[in-house]
């Protein structure tokens, strides 16, 4: 009877060991949640107004659905934008620009983009520029030029060595380019999808500062 006992025993343990090995082997399934409301609320505001704007028509438009597409060293280049430190800098953009934490240094994107007309409202250029300045040294360097398909609509800050770059294309497949600086490097990111738009992003965040609409 003892044998038996133990030949029973050794004969549920080994089932049972080929039933938890055959549940290991099923494989798990990942699903990528929604960020909490508390990351949400960490998220830049910049980045944040940018995200609800587009979200509005595409409500599933999140950072989840880009993808890394190129990266290359940073092309510095000589430019002709005025540095907020000049006394021929036209306060007008002074709202707009992009300060780093410390705001030891600021992005441009809107200097060499549009200028406002005698009733405040904006007329745009069909190229843009993007600077870099660092007000310590006063220098404006150029860090990026785009032609009319592309559209730099909003910026913002890592810390003070990183700053994000958030655009859009003609054909409304959003963008953006993140450059370290401390690395020489910029990382440029496509959204996997076409957004449906009726409004002007960048119209909406001039009007915000008291340029257009009058």
């Amino acid at each position: 009877m003892k044998i038996s006992y133990l030949f029973l025993f050794a004969l549920l343990v080994s089932t049972g060991c080929g039933e938890k090995k055959d549940v290991q082997r099923k494989p798990e399934v990942t699903v990528a949640s929604e960020p909490s409301a508390e990351t949400k609320e960490k998220l830049p505001i910049n980045l944040k107004t940018w995200l609800q704007f587009y979200q509005v028509e595409n409500p599933g438009f999140s950072m989840n659905s880009f993808i890394l597409s190129d990266s290359a060293s940073i092309n510095y280049g000589a430019s002709s934008v005025k540095g907020n430190f000049e006394e021929d800098f036209n306060r007008i953009y002074e709202p707009f620009l992009v300060y780093s934490h410390d705001r030891s240094k600021y992005i441009d994107f809107d200097s060499y983009h549009w200028i406002a007309d005698e009733n405040g409202n904006p007329g745009f250029e069909a190229d843009q520029q993007v600077t870099l300045v660092h007000l310590p040294s006063k220098t404006v360097r150029q860090i990026s030029f785009f032609g009319p398909s592309f559209t730099i609509e909003d910026a913002y800050w890592e810390g003070d060595s990183s700053a994000v770059l958030l655009g859009n294309t003609y054909e409304k497949v959003p963008f953006y380019i993140r450059y370290n600086f401390n690395r020489n490097m910029k990382y440029t990111y496509r959204s996997t999808d076409t957004l449906r738009v009726n409004k002007s992003y960048t119209e909406k965040r001039l009007k915000m500062n008291g340029v257009g609409g009058k």
